[in-house]
This record gives C-alpha cells, structure tokens and sequence, in this order.
C-alpha cells in the first residue's frame, strides 16, 4: 500500500476489535446505494464461488459496519452480506467503525479497493480516476459535475502524488479521471454500461469513455441527427420535383413551396 493511500486511511476510524470480542448480529443493517456504486458486483461465477465457499467455511471475512444512531451500514461486505440474507445465516462476524460524514465512508471504501488483488486494469484505472478526482475536490476545486475544464491545479498536484505512489505517469493518472467521469456520465445515460466495461463484458476503447467526459461524447449524436434530417429534407425536395415535373402540383402549391424555400 503506498503512503498515499496509507495516510488517508489513517483518518480517525475506531481501532478494529478482535473478531471474538465482537457481537455477532447489529439490530439493524442498512445499505446505501451511494455507497454500493462503490464496489463492483460479483460475475455469476463469482457469486457462486462465494457461496460455495461460505457453505464449506462460514464468514471468514467480518463485515465493517459504520454505526450511526439509527442503524450500522455495510461500509466493506456487501456481497457477504447478500449471501447471508439469502442463506439464512444467524451468527456471522462484523466489526464497527466509526465515521465523521458519509464522505468519510466514501473515502475509506474507495482507498480499500486498492487493497484488493483482484482488480482488473480497467477497475484499477476506474478507482484510479475516482481518487484522483476526490483529491482534487478537497483541495476546493470544482466538482467534476460542473465540468471537468473547471479543475483548478492545487499547489501539490494530486496527478503527481498519484503518479509516484502507483507507479505510472502523470498523464495516466489525469486520463484515468477522465475516464472515472466518463464512465459514470456514460452510465447515467446507459445504466448498466459501467458494470459490463469494469467486468471486461464489454469492449469500449478508453478514448472513446473519456469524450463523455469532455463533451465530445455529446456532439457525435447531434451531428448524426442533424444529419439525418437533412437527409429527409433532400428526400422530400426530390419528390416535390417529380410532382411538379408530372404536373400534380397546383400554382398555389408550387407558390407556397418556393416561399418555404427562399
């Protein structure tokens, strides 16, 4: 874990206790879906390896439950937690931690997806470009939902943090939040979109997810549309001209269309 990400994580969380000191089932759980987005869901074989193997050995895994005053949310064990509900499971392991806001939350789910080994290249790039657009954020800039052009560049620029820490260059960092903005953006128009990609079900080229991030995305389907409505302009001033060539058209018609047209 690099000291980046090591120093976020050491923000002010209740120590963990040890899992035979814990509780074994909070009153009530509570999942949000602003932090479920989150977490990539299991593929079907993924699922089914994970109940298979809390068949055999139970909830190795305690769940990380924030508490609140009403009720405790799943921070980290979302899939275990579907697996407990659907199996029916009554004594299961779960440690509490303590959180000063949901974006606190947000910053500790996000940072301990790095801890995971299984990412694939194109989640990596994804929670890459959700750090880094996070980091930027805290610095006072802008949201990315105002635009990305109205980043300002803080003094210790968070590409270069990034960057050093993980290994890559600077310039991947900055298009891994493009591309964080663009699948998401993509996603609200096309749900759905972001789980196929992040999976490797679908094939789309990293430029191609970054346009919606720049609004390049946006002007494609515009230009397809006003080109097929000239197209049916050209397709109607034909037909208008065969009309009038085999004498169907009447002067006040013929009067009416030249003035639509001047």
């Amino acid at each position: 874990m690099s000291k980046i990400l090591n120093m976020m994580r050491d923000m002010d969380f209740d120590k963990i206790q040890h899992i035979d000191q814990l509780p074994k089932k909070p009153f009530i759980i509570t999942e949000l879906v602003e932090l479920k987005q989150f977490i990539q869901p299991l593929t079907s074989e993924e699922k089914f390896n994970l109940f298979e193997s809390i068949k055999t050995d139970g909830i190795r895994d305690p769940l990380i439950l924030w508490k609140r005053e009403e009720d405790h949310v799943i921070i980290d064990g979302h899939n275990r937690y579907e697996a407990i509900q659907k199996m029916g499971i009554k004594d299961y392991p779960w440690i509490e931690k303590d959180f000063q806001s949901l974006e606190e939350a947000k910053d500790w789910m996000i940072l301990n997806q790095f801890s995971r080994r299984n990412l694939n290249a194109k989640q990596l790039k994804y929670y890459r470009g959700l750090l880094y657009n996070r980091m930027k954020k805290k610095h006072g800039t802008n949201q990315y939902s105002k635009g990305v052009e109205n980043f300002s560049t803080p003094k210790n620029k968070a590409s270069e943090q990034i960057a050093q820490e993980q290994g890559v260059s600077e310039k991947t960092i900055r298009n891994d939040g493009l591309y964080q903005i663009g699948l998401d953006l993509w996603n609200e128009k096309e749900p759905g979109i972001k789980e196929a990609v992040l999976s490797g079900k679908k094939k789309i080229s990293d430029a191609k997810i970054r346009e919606w991030a720049t609004g390049l995305a946006d002007e494609a389907p515009k230009e397809n549309a006003n080109t097929l409505f000239m197209k049916k302009i050209e397709r109607a001033i034909r037909t208008l001209v065969k009309a009038e060539e085999e004498g169907l058209l009447s002067e006040d018609q013929k009067s009416e269309i030249v003035r639509l047209f001047k």
